[in-house]
């Protein structure tokens, strides 16, 4: 009888510890946040958000795994109005907090390492930011649209420094954008920078004059897509290469391009509709690549000297 007692006791233990901690797991992986289970490298990307609270912490594990990614779009066009980024996250990705009409407040966490493209991309409320010293990379457009962004800080000891209203690496030699609440008017740009990252001055549109540093050797994908007071560019002779959609939606109606330029994206002059820019008038030496291109999309020619 006591033998029988005994297992019926030590069998209502294990059930009761095994219940128990169910309920302890079933609690702990409740969260408001969808995402995927890295299980190899024992890792959490959030892809989605589908809890109702405008004030959002994105937290440092979810079931005991690291958060190490903020998945592309995740919080596009949601309603958030604040969001603090755990300290295990490392990446930010494309349009993450796209159209957040609403994101007054963000805090990042000290291991960012990449923001890519477009991640904050017109969040008309957000006022201010701090990128932290552990950031490395960045992606094109991230606070454009951010119509009521007043201040950008980058932390001591970092790969950023901010001039003039323009985003540097430390060094000065790359050009990463332009922050949107900066009065650029005619703009010279630093004779240390060697490349410009793409989409750097898309919507500025206080950017009235450019002048390029004469070490830069590439113009990028839509450098100055949407810059509605820009009217004229000159291409400096380090120039060899032309990106895709430089000038859509802007006021340029003049661009002289130097018989340095050997490679012209097929869609570089196009207007925002994909369409050929009929309207601009390219400048440019006898025999450039410039004026064979300029021949064969219809573009009306200068040749100059």
């Amino acid at each position: 009888m006591k033998n029988a007692i005994k297992v019926l006791c030590f069998t209502l233990a294990v059930i009761i510890v095994a219940v128990s901690s169910f309920l302890i797991y079933f609690k702990w992986d409740k969260t408001d946040f969808e995402y995927v289970d890295s299980t190899e490298k024992g890792e959490v990307i959030i892809t989605a958000y589908k809890g109702d609270s405008k004030n959002i912490i994105i937290p440092s594990k979810i079931r005991g795994k690291k958060v190490t990614q903020i998945d592309s779009g995740s919080f596009e066009e949601s309603d958030i109005t604040s969001i603090e980024i755990g300290d295990n996250v490392t990446y930010i990705g494309k349009s993450a907090f796209r159209d957040c009409k609403s994101l007054k407040t963000v805090k990042l966490g000290k291991s960012i390492l990449n923001i890519d493209e477009g991640a904050f991309n017109e969040c008309s409320a957000l006022e201010e930011i701090v990128l932290p010293k552990s950031l490395e990379k960045l992606g094109g457009s991230i606070f454009a649209g951010c119509t009521s962004l007043k201040k950008v800080t980058v932390e001591d000891g970092g790969n950023f420094v901010i001039k003039d209203g323009v985003l540097f690496s430390t060094d000065m030699k790359i050009l990463y954008f332009a922050l949107p609440y900066q009065d650029l008017g005619n703009y010279v740009c630093p004779d240390s920078v060697e490349e410009i990252k793409p989409l750097a001055f898309y919507e500025c549109d206080s950017l009235t004059g450019f002048t390029f540093s004469n070490k830069v050797k590439n113009v990028p994908q839509g450098v100055f897509v949407l810059c509605t007071q820009l009217k004229e560019l000159t291409i400096p002779d380090s120039v060899t290469q032309l990106g895709s959609a430089l000038i859509a939606g802007s006021g340029v109606n003049k661009i002289t391009i130097p018989a340095s330029v050997k490679v012209i994206d097929d869609s570089a002059f196009i207007k925002t509709d994909g369409t050929v820019d009929s309207s601009l008038v390219i400048r440019t030496p006898s025999g450039a690549k410039a004026e064979t291109y300029a021949k064969e999309k219809n573009i009306k020619l200068e040749i100059i000297k």
